[in-house]
Order: structure tokens, then sequence, then C-alpha cells
């Protein structure tokens, strides 16, 4: 709720920001993402679906912007108030931390759940750390707002991946994606070929990574379809041994796919990069040669163990 209400603090800027050509589909994006975290636990679940097939719609047609501004502050003031506060400035992100541990103590210590505790100390920690911040620097709760929906703005509807790629990666399980690339895999590759069912293991996972945009999501999916009935079972091979180095895999797919909107994409948007995908650009060399990397370990291993 805490967050809904911040996004419908940033849908109502944009309104009223009429610099910006589109103020309207901007404001109303942030405005029913807003709504759906408010109101989400109690909407029915079609007209939750209907409204995210909305926001889908005002993106695709290229409704979502801002004009790049400064609203607040330039660079050189910028620069002179982070040379003025030195080291303190880490003091806000420690409150973060700080404050999500203490609310999981005492969620423990008074016999609720430990990671609900985690999950409503982060909610907390955030209102503790913009107060920490407007104490070291001064500021206002109005620069707060303008600055948040700043970087809201340049990081645009990429916001809304993360728990989009959630539900695909549920969606996937339930519909037992991994038992069909199993059966393909066993119309390719020999049963007992142990080295060539590492290499569709790991480049699978990293595959399927890309797609979800997270290998932990990927993982379910990899694990259950492929590693465990062609790997582990078969083989005999201890299933927490290669269980952390196919989810590592995984990772190599994070750095090679725009779908890791949080790694590879809003870097660049809050860089103001001239490629959009220049990171990923970068980094596919390195994430390839980890990847057979993790092919060789993982298959190293297997045989001395």
């Amino acid at each position: 709720m805490l967050t809904g209400l911040v996004l419908l603090v940033f849908a109502t800027l944009n309104f009223k920001d009429r610099s910006n050509k589109h103020r309207n589909g901007t404001a109303l994006f942030w405005l029913i993402l807003g709504l759906i975290f408010i109101l989400g636990s109690f909407l029915p679940h079609w007209l939750t679906g209907l409204l995210v097939l909305v926001m889908v719609g005002i993106d695709g047609v290229g409704r979502v912007g801002h004009k790049r501004t400064d609203e607040v502050t330039k660079s050189g003031q910028v620069e002179q108030k982070a040379r003025s506060l030195g080291n303190q400035i880490f003091l806000v992100v420690l409150t973060i931390p700080f404050v999500t541990f203490g609310f999981a103590i005492a969620f423990r210590l008074l016999g609720l759940n430990t990671n609900d505790g985690a999950i409503v100390g982060l909610g907390f920690s955030g209102i503790v750390a913009i107060g920490v911040g407007l104490a070291l620097t001064k500021g206002t709760v109005r620069e707060a707002f303008q600055e948040g929906r700043r970087l809201n703005d340049a990081m645009g509807a990429v916001n809304i991946l993360p728990p989009l790629l959630a539900s695909l990666g549920i969606i996937f399980t339930a519909s037992k994606i991994g038992d069909l690339i199993a059966a393909g895999i066993h119309k390719i590759i020999p049963g007992q070929n142990l080295f060539l069912l590492i290499v569709a293991n790991c480049l699978g996972m990293a595959l399927f990574t890309m797609v979800m945009g997270n290998s932990f999501a990927a993982f379910p999916v990899i694990a259950a379809g492929v590693l465990v009935p062609l790997i582990v079972k078969p083989f005999g091979v201890n299933p927490a041994l290669v269980a952390i180095i196919t989810l590592t895999a995984g990772s190599t797919g994070t750095l090679m796919t725009p779908m890791a909107a949080n790694f590879n994409i809003v870097p660049t948007a809050l860089l103001d990069m001239r490629d959009q995908y220049g990171v990923i650009k970068f980094q596919t060399p390195f994430a390839l040669t980890i990847l057979a990397f993790h092919v060789i370990v993982m298959w190293l291993l297997i045989r001395m163990f």
C-alpha cells in the first residue's frame, strides 16, 4: 500500500507536468499500477489482469515517457553537496538493512513469522531512510518526491517487469514446460552421454533465464524437467552439488537479456547511455565464457565425486 501511495504521488506529479507531452499517458500508467498495489488483495483477478493489459497498451503505443530534466538540482550543486556530506550519505543506505533486520528480530521475539517481519521492515525502512536523507541534506519532502518521480520515469515501464516475470515463472512451472524440454532432450541426446546432458542442462538454464529475466524463476522449471530426471537420478549425482552450479549457470543468462531489466536496462536509462543495449553487448562475451566454465566444472566434479 505504501508503494501504491508513492506511485499515486508520481502519477499526480506527472499529470501536473505540462512540459511532458505524454503526461496524461504517463500519469495514467502509474495511477493504474498504484491502484493495483493498494487494492490488489481485494480486486477480482480478472480485473487486475485487465488493468495490466491496459498498462501494456499505454506503453505499447509510446505514451509512457518524460522530459529529461533535473527538477531539483543541477549537477554542480549535486557534486558540491556530495562532497560536503562525505561518507555520511551512506547512512541512508545502511538504514534500510538495519531497520529491516530489526523488524525481523522483533517479529521473531513476538512469535510471528520472521519473513513477514523482514518484508514489513523493508517497507518501513524506506520511510526511515527518507527521513535520514532529508535530515542530512536539509531537503524537503517535495524534493524527495520530485527526485523519486524523476528516477522512476527514467526507468519507465520496465519497473513492472519483475512481478510480470515472476508470474511467468509460475505459469511455466504449472504447465510442465520442464517435462516438454526433457522429452525434447531425450530425442536428441543419448541417455548415457553425461557431458552433452550437462551442456543441455546449463545451456537450457541460461536460455530460460534470458526469457524469464531471473535465474531463480527459471531454476524450478529446469531442475524439475532436466537436472533431476536426466542427471541426478540416472547418474546418482549429489543434488546439492549440481543444483548450485545450475543456478549460477542461469545467472550468465541474466547478463545477456533485456528481460533482466534491473541489471541491464535500468542502468542505461539512469546513465542516459546512447545504446540501450550497451551493457548487454559488453557483458555477453564474458557471460558465454563463464557459461562454458560452468559446463566443465560440473562435469569434472561429477566425475571426481
